[in-house]
């Protein structure tokens, strides 16, 4: 298999729920590991592709944020209407289809997801912890146990959290970038760089 599932390369979904989105490849792995034992990528994209930004949509937008704002309680629908809806999920790499263009534009997705990866480590570490446990089948680890088990509720739930708000910045940073539009730049490589980051934009017509 040749390497073309590098990190920053455009791909679309072929299979499961995101079927036919667009996404950024944010790490690759073409080694089996433990829990997946098959090439995978962990790819971020956006779950469905966003409006053309016209004058009468941007208007109806702006009246609409500016009523959430007005009220009292607009966080929850106002971060939504600010960001696109996003997905961060693993695929085999038999399951996408690699595109000839690569994102350069970070959306914030390095910082957001580096949190994440440490939460996802602690639930795996408890999950090991209580599995060891559990094999010794000793009276004195019921305690422990039970401890373990509290524990990894608290992490389990504080890694959903993480999830649902790295989703929303990383929403919310392409949301910024789509809506400053895409003029092109003076230098090929800006061009370039703005045709690649347009592509992921764009719907795919079938």
């Amino acid at each position: 298999m040749g390497k073309y599932y590098k990190p920053g390369k455009v791909v679309v979904v072929l299979n499961g729920r995101n079927a036919g989105a667009k996404g950024i490849i944010v790490k690759s792995n073409y080694d089996n590991t433990k829990d997946r034992k098959y090439p995978h990528c962990l790819v971020v994209g956006l779950s469905k592709g966003p409006r053309k930004p016209t004058k009468r949509n941007i208007a109806k937008l702006q009246d609409k944020i500016k009523k959430l704002e007005a009220s009292k309680d607009p966080n929850d629908r106002l971060s939504a209407l600010k960001s696109f809806g996003v997905f961060i999920k693993h695929y085999n790499m038999s399951h996408l289809l690699a595109t000839r263009y690569t994102v350069k534009e970070d959306f914030g997705i390095n910082k957001t997801l580096d949190r994440l990866d440490n939460l996802e480590k602690k639930v795996k570490e408890n999950k090991a912890q209580i599995e060891a446990k559990e094999k010794t089948k000793k009276e004195d680890n019921a305690k422990e146990l039970e401890t373990l088990k509290e524990n990894l509720g608290k992490d389990l739930q504080e890694y959903k959290n993480e999830l649902k708000n790295a989703k929303i910045k990383i929403g919310g940073e392409m949301y910024k970038r789509f809506m400053q539009g895409f003029n092109k730049g003076k230098k090929e490589e800006e061009i370039e760089n703005q045709q690649n980051t347009h592509f992921l934009f764009k719907k795919l017509k079938f």
